[in-house]
């Protein structure tokens, strides 16, 4: 977007690492050696360590691109592998090799042949792994056992793992003792120091066509180191996007009050960097607090002013007064102003809770008064008819003093019949009032007072067994 502006011809400050850009600084450049003589003499695997954004996805490009015209290089942009089978597959997949729908054992027979046997390349394979950190220790292992191919007296894999402080200590592990005895060379990448910060800037602009020392002053290059940590990947975010504020703006250089804006900008924070700023200190480095005074009889007697020094951390013992050095005349004093004042007593900077939780008393539910009563009755109470103690007895009575009827005679006698063919009418309403229950209910209380009326349920009526006789009777008579 600012490519044409600024005199530049291409942009200075990328997020994917290009070896175009590549800055010898001191750690990345004797980690580039250590690892190219570990690959060239086959002396072992290599180790790169480091924090993020300090180089080392850029490290592996370069030895890539080193190394391309006499070994076959396969680099793993990603340590996201989980099987040995998808680690084999992903070595074939860079060799250009087939790769689908074969086993685990078929996939390392193949790179193993292709190695050993075919064309693979005059002095072997680079492998070079990048965020190795994420590797489970069984493909660790793996790799390791890749190794120990070798032909001539030299090995055919030649092996660099790049990849965070995790990384060294998976390699603690006993379980990786064996590899960590064939490790040729350990090589740790850190940040920019000051000095380098200015020069990476710089350099960066006048590789695309700018003046590095006027487009960023020392002074802006200050700010980049104070706001980033001298880490290459935060330099390149704030560099880029502080030349895209200045194209807005039209500005033509950047000053430090410009990378303060554009890392605030980033990272969406008021205050960007943690450092202190000139704002906050005068020119000596010490911030003085005066005394406060409620009137001129205190002030008299209070100590003198105190310095609290920010860089130093040192706060100077307070002078008191001649007369007052004595602890009994300070405990007068302090005595004195207290029974003068007509207020309590509150120390100053007394803490106090920033929320106060309240409690209501306590209400009893059965104590509470209801604005609303509902009554309640009960429905069967209603429809039923009141059956007194004295009736229940008498139709029990004339139950039981029914004749029954013989079934070996062959006509049953007739007063029976007449008695038992009519319906009886006084049971009908319970029956019909009242729904059929297992279980009758009396008046336990007053057993003694028959005409009281009580809720009766009869029991479910029983058969009548007169008119199955009397119809069997009929059917041996023909």
């Amino acid at each position: 977007m600012y490519d044409g502006c600024f005199g530049l011809n291409r942009r200075p400050f990328v997020s994917v690492p290009q070896v175009d850009y590549y800055f010898p600084a001191r750690a990345i450049d004797d980690a580039r050696n250590t690892l190219a003589r570990c690959i060239q003499r086959g002396e072992g695997a290599g180790l790169v360590v480091g924090p993020s954004g300090t180089g080392k996805t850029m490290l592996c490009l370069l030895l890539a691109e080193q190394f391309g015209q006499s070994f076959l290089v396969v680099m793993l942009p990603s340590g996201r592998l989980s099987t040995r089978r998808a680690l084999f597959q992903a070595i074939l997949y860079e060799l250009g090799r087939p790769y689908r729908d074969m086993d685990e054992g078929e996939l390392r027979l193949a790179v193993m042949e292709y190695l050993t046997v075919g064309d693979g390349g005059e002095h072997g394979m680079v492998l070079l792994v990048d965020e190795a950190h994420t590797l489970p220790l069984r493909l660790l292992e793996e790799i390791r056992l890749l190794t120990n191919l070798a032909r001539g007296g030299q090995p055919l894999v030649r092996l660099v793992l790049a990849g965070n402080a995790v990384l060294e200590e998976r390699f603690a592990s006993p379980k990786l003792d064996s590899f960590s005895q064939r490790l040729g060379g350990r090589c740790y990448l850190e940040a920019f120091s000051r000095t380098e910060t200015q020069s990476y800037i710089q350099s960066q602009i006048d590789s695309a066509g700018g003046q590095g020392d006027q487009l960023f002053s020392e002074a802006a290059c200050q700010s980049v180191f104070q706001a980033t940590g001298g880490i290459p990947r935060l330099i390149n975010q704030v560099c880029d996007h502080a030349l895209l504020l200045a194209y807005v703006a039209g500005r033509t250089s950047i000053e430090p009050i410009n990378i303060e804006e554009a890392w605030a900008d980033l990272q969406q924070l008021p205050m960007p960097w943690n450092g202190e700023t000139q704002s906050d200190q005068d020119e000596s480095g010490v911030i003085e607090f005066g005394s406060l005074d409620d009137s001129t009889e205190s002030s008299e007697n209070m100590p003198k002013e105190s310095t609290f020094s920010v860089p130093t951390l040192r706060v100077t013992a307070m002078e008191d007064e001649a007369d007052d050095t004595e602890p009994s005349h300070q405990i007068h004093r302090i005595e004195r102003l207290l029974a003068e004042s007509d207020d309590d007593f509150q120390p100053a900077g007394s803490i106090r809770p920033e929320i106060e939780i309240s409690f209501d008393e306590a209400i009893h539910p059965f104590r509470e008064k209801f604005e609303h009563e509902e009554i309640v009755s009960d429905r069967y109470a209603a429809v039923a008819e009141p059956v007194t103690v004295a009736q229940v007895c008498e139709e029990a009575t004339t139950e039981a003093e029914s004749p029954s009827i013989d079934a070996t005679t062959s006509t049953p006698p007739e007063e029976s019949v007449e008695v038992f063919s009519q319906p009886e009418p006084e049971l009908e309403p319970v029956f019909a009032a009242v729904p059929a229950m297992d279980y009758d209910v009396f008046d336990v209380e007053n057993p003694a007072e028959e005409d009281q009326p009580v809720m009766v349920v009869p029991p479910v009526a029983p058969a009548r067994r007169h008119e199955y006789r009397q119809l069997f009777a009929q059917l041996r008579r023909g």
